[in-house]
């Protein structure tokens, strides 16, 4: 889904949204067409109360990284969620021959997130340490020339301020503000760090049919059309991606949530699905999740 790029590293995408299984009751989604998210669930304080402190742990690749992520939430005495959210890479995969080479030293990404009782944003700050002696596993694809927007900062902070209705993103290099922007934070869109919260939200409660704008790191939104699917056999929704074998069959029904852009125009020009698959029996768990431009894959698997 070229949405969820939105010009910004894959690398501080959401891995985990955990809740727990609410116990609601909401009128079969098979009696609606597409409508809002936002329509469908009630957003209050209290999605928040269903979040269990959690860890979770997964294998992941970023386009072309390869390595290890983690999530811890914690849920403060006030209501609000505190996530930290790693990325350990310690491999690379060339764009054209798909070799994959050991880093000789592993890039790190750590994300600290808060957010409200109702899931709103008011802090995201995100650290990377991306060594350029990357650039000596394959010679003739040197990632500061190839992809030198990697480092063009190496600290970003998103936070909300106006009362929570607009953002503000910097970045900073070695201390020192490099870029800023400000922009809309409307009540019916979702950050690019929050999505899969709402995600868990709506299988939990048996929306299977919803649209929601999502907010990219640049302010843009985006039009995201969404189905759920629920199945054990994924290999119709894995084809184009390296999705191990030996995930394509699960072992119980897996609730797929299957995102594509709303606007015809904009999915005629990038026909690419997301996916993201939750446990039918503890609907708090995210499986796994791929998708996006093949060449620019974006995959995670929990592991158990």
């Amino acid at each position: 889904m070229g949405c969820i790029r939105a010009g910004q590293p894959t690398l501080v995408k959401p891995l985990f949204a955990w809740l727990l299984t609410a116990a609601v009751c909401v009128t079969p989604a098979a009696a609606y067409g597409f409508e809002s998210l936002f329509g469908r669930i009630r957003v209050d304080s209290s999605l928040a109360n269903v979040f269990p402190d959690s860890d979770a742990v997964a294998d992941v690749q970023d386009g072309f990284l390869l390595g290890t992520g983690s999530e811890r939430i914690r849920r403060l005495p006030d209501g609000r969620l505190s996530i930290q959210r790693t990325r350990h890479y310690t491999a690379l995969r060339h764009p054209d021959t798909g070799a994959v080479a050991t880093l000789p030293e592993p890039w790190d990404v750590t994300a600290n997130l808060l957010l409200t009782p109702s899931l709103r944003l008011i802090r995201n700050d995100t650290r990377f340490n991306f060594r350029r002696s990357g650039d000596t596993v394959f010679p003739d694809h040197p990632l500061s020339e190839r992809h030198a927007w990697l480092f063009e900062s190496d600290h970003t902070l998103v936070f909300a301020y106006d009362q929570g209705r607009r953002l503000q993103q910097q970045g900073w290099k070695q201390g020192k503000l490099v870029k800023q922007e400000n922009y809309a934070y409307p009540s019916q869109a979702v950050p690019l760090e929050s999505v899969g919260l709402y995600l868990t939200v709506a299988v939990q409660r048996g929306v299977d049919r919803f649209d929601f704008d999502l907010l990219g790191p640049d302010g843009s939104l985006h039009g995201v059309r969404s189905q759920i699917v629920r199945t054990r056999d994924l290999r119709r929704f894995a084809e184009g991606y390296r999705v191990p074998k030996e995930r394509l069959l699960a072992g119980h029904p897996l609730a797929v949530v299957d995102m594509r852009l709303a606007s015809p125009i904009k999915y005629l020009f990038f026909p690419h699905h997301f996916y993201m698959a939750y446990s039918t029996e503890h609907p708090d768990q995210l499986i796994m999740m791929w998708g996006g431009d093949p060449d620019t894959n974006l995959q995670a698997f929990r592991r158990q």
